[in-house]
């Protein structure tokens, strides 16, 4: 065995070391990693591999030259945590931080800076964690778009101001969403085509003051992505306002308040652009698709919350003037009552003008107005062609809606020119005979939104019925006025006729006034959500649109079912009586075979005392037994045997009193003052169906045949209802008889 000598075993050992280290730069050189090594106790760096180029985009030979030049390369957020490190390692402890370095041109990079000591070496590795911390942050932005749509939402169903409203959904987009500052503008349609901001949350320092903002096309048209937005109806984005002073006029402005970029959404709704919810960042910076599509949802869903809150104070707002002129036209006639319609229609309308106008005789057909407010200002009275107005098409329609363009589609309409009208409602005026008699106009000199037009409409018929009757009275005024002294009993029966009328219709204004809303405001909910979702609707929420869609459905049935029954009501006062001996025993018999007909599973025992005559209209009549005993068959349902009869009591004064009897659920007694008015129910709908005016009727046409009608009733122990039908010589009610 050979022994080395000292130098041997040095040599030996170094050739090692240099293989080695050899190695250690062959792996360092080809790797994405940055690797280096320094003197703990002098920091002078000995080795950086050549990655550090790639990463850092600086020179190697600067690092050897200056020991200092990683440190200073830390982004200024971060040098305290690197610092802190540096420290750690000289005391032994090996450290990890993640944190960013700039690059000479001011590009970010992120890295995990790991080392440890190694005898007197620090060594250490950067690695390049810049994607995923992106991808961090991005997924963090989503999540929080997230949460401030959600808490967006809650803030929509909660909140029934819209100022506050709008400085709600800001403050959210703040403190929940992490923007710098946030505003909400709206688009003004005037000369200027101006945006005025409504509300904002943030840090906003005077900007929005500090220029007048303006969503017109062209050169006098305001730049920027707030602007823009309003202008293409979309999502407009500025990624990096340091980099955009010239094109965009605020910008300057933005950059001295610390904004980044800015990301504008359209407030979009029903085809239009209400506005923008224009949102603010620190940092220059670019949304993700997901992002966006979450906030953009989140303004569609401000815009409807906006249109809501409008739609909720305009039918507030009708109600209310619906209501003051029901409980103001009872006590008013003639020209009195007609002035009080067309100021508390146009008031609660948000019209320009409104008009009652009634037809002349003569040819060519004129019309003259009998009452006309313009601008909350009665004018005088005044003539015109029907031929030149759009009115001329009430002559064969119930209604008509022009919700914008009149002036364009009338052109000979001179006055309606005048008065500036873009938008016009009227509804057809009968007398009782069904002809034509007059108008009810309201005229608007801005377009009306579709969503309102359902309920003007509603309105108009309300009222038009009583005007209607009104007009009449006026030409009944006239006519008595010319009648002699051998009259006096057809005046006094057709003044009571008409009183009688205006006390129903008073009743029948309460209840049409607050009966609509419920599914006027189902099919205005509930069609603005179906429009807005259903366009893109995924496979999976088909289900959820189809929803929407059944109670839109059964919103204007309900509507519709309400409205015939209101009319057929109101009909029943204008009606002339055809008397007639009419046999009542054949009536009854005749409805309640219908019914065994339509139910013909039913066990019926029937008892109908025969031979009752009286004298009376026939088709009324057969109303009131398919009312009575309409309600005696429904009512009887949940009985194993439905006992039903009809019979007369004789009575001291020879007149005999009807009664229908059954062995139904009954009712309580404590509501019967309840029973005959217009949509008054004792049970609930879903107990038993029907829309309320059954009994109305009945009350109605028995005292147009001079009777009276009352029922009693032990709850689950059936009914009773009685009538008399008069001396057959009236159209007036017996005192004491019950009224709607």
């Amino acid at each position: 065995m050979t022994n080395s000598s000292p130098d041997d075993e040095r040599q030996r050992l170094q050739a090692a070391l240099n293989a080695s280290e050899a190695r250690f730069r062959e792996l360092a050189e080809n790797t994405e990693d940055v690797f280096y090594s320094r003197d703990a106790s002098t920091g002078q760096l000995l080795y950086i591999s050549p990655a550090c180029e790639r990463l850092i985009g600086r020179d190697l030979q600067s690092f050897y030259d200056k020991p200092g030049r990683y440190l200073a390369t830390v982004h200024p957020d971060d040098m305290t945590a690197v610092k802190a490190a540096v420290e750690a390692n000289m005391g032994g402890l090996p450290t990890e931080v993640e944190c960013r370095l700039i690059k000479p041109g001011g590009e970010i990079v992120w890295v995990r800076h790991y080392a440890h000591l190694v005898g007197d070496r620090v060594v250490g590795t950067l690695r390049d964690i810049t994607a995923r911390k992106k991808a961090d942050i991005e997924l963090a932005r989503t999540t929080r778009a997230l949460k401030l749509l959600s808490q967006s939402n809650r803030a929509l169903t909660r909140l029934d101001d819209e100022l506050q409203l709008l400085g709600e959904i800001c403050r959210l987009a703040v403190d929940v969403g992490g923007y710098r500052m946030a505003w909400v503008g709206y688009a003004r349609d005037d000369a200027a085509r101006s945006v005025e901001p409504m509300a904002h949350a943030g840090y906003e320092a005077g900007y929005l003051s500090s220029v007048r903002l303006s969503w017109a096309e062209g050169p006098s048209g305001t730049a920027g992505s707030a602007c823009d937005a309003i202008r293409r109806n979309e999502v407009c984005e500025t990624t990096a306002l340091h980099a955009t002073p010239d094109d965009f006029p605020l910008a300057r402005e933005a950059l001295a308040r610390g904004y980044g970029s800015v990301l504008a959404l359209p407030l979009r709704h029903g085809g239009q652009t209400l506005g923008v919810l224009a949102l603010y960042s620190a940092e220059a910076q670019a949304a993700r698709i997901e992002e966006i599509g979450l906030l953009q949802e989140l303004a569609d869903n401000l815009a409807f919350g906006i249109e809501n809150i409008r739609s909720r104070q305009w039918r507030s707002r009708l109600e209310m003037a619906v209501s003051k002129v029901a409980a103001g036209v009872s006590v008013q006639g003639g020209s009195n009552f007609f002035e009080l319609l067309v100021r508390n229609m146009a008031d609660a309308m948000g019209a320009h003008g409104a008009f009652v106008t009634r037809l002349l005789p003569g040819e060519p057909m004129r019309a003259r107005s009998v009452a006309a407010v313009v601008n909350g200002q009665l004018v005088p009275s005044f003539d015109y062609l029907v031929a030149q107005a759009p009115c001329r098409e009430l002559v064969d329609a119930v209604s008509l809606t022009l919700p914008e363009h009149v002036q364009r589609l009338y052109p000979e309409a001179a006055m309606l020119r005048e008065l500036g009208t873009e938008a016009y409602v009227g509804h057809r005026l009968e007398n009782s005979q069904g002809e034509l008699a007059g108008m009810l106009v309201v005229v608007f000199g801005e377009p009306i939104k579709p969503s309102q037009t359902a309920l003007m409409l509603s309105t108009l018929q309300i009222f038009a019925s009583r005007a209607s009757a009104e007009l009449e009275r006026l030409q009944a005024d006239v006519e008595i006025r010319n009648l002699n002294t051998s009259l006096e009993d057809r005046v006094q029966q057709r003044t009571a006729e008409l009183k009688l009328a205006n006390q129903e219709l008073e009743t029948f204004c309460y209840s049409v006034s607050h009966d609509l809303r419920s599914p006027l405001s189902a099919v205005d909910g509930f069609a603005g959500l179906l429009e807005m979702s259903i366009e893109n609707l995924p496979e999976s929420q088909i289900g959820k649109s189809l929803h929407f869609l059944q109670r839109i459905r059964s919103g204007v049935v309900q509507m519709g079912e309400l409205i015939d029954a209101l009319l057929s009501l109101a009909r029943l006062s204008r009606e002339p009586l055809r008397r007639e001996q009419v046999d009542l025993s054949a009536l009854a018999a005749e409805v309640l075979q219908a019914c065994r007909e339509r139910e013909p599973a039913r066990v019926l025992e029937s008892h109908i005392e025969p031979g009752l005559l009286a004298i009376g209209d026939r088709r009324l009549l057969r109303q009131v037994f398919d009312n009575l005993l309409g309600n005696a068959w429904k009512f009887s349902a949940g009985q194993a045997v439905t006992r039903i009869s009809f019979s007369a009591e004789p009575q001291a004064n020879g007149q005999p009193v009807y009664a229908v009897r059954d062995n139904g659920a009954g009712f309580n007694m404590a509501h019967a003052e309840k029973l005959f008015g217009p949509f008054q129910r004792l049970h609930s709908p879903s107990q038993f169906e029907g829309t309320g005016i059954g009994l109305a009727t009945v009350q109605r046409i028995v005292s147009r045949h001079g009777g009276r009608v009352w029922g009693e009733s032990v709850v689950g122990e059936g009914a009773t209802f009685r009538f008399t039908l008069g001396t057959g010589q009236a159209d007036e009610p017996e005192p004491g008889g019950l009224t709607a």
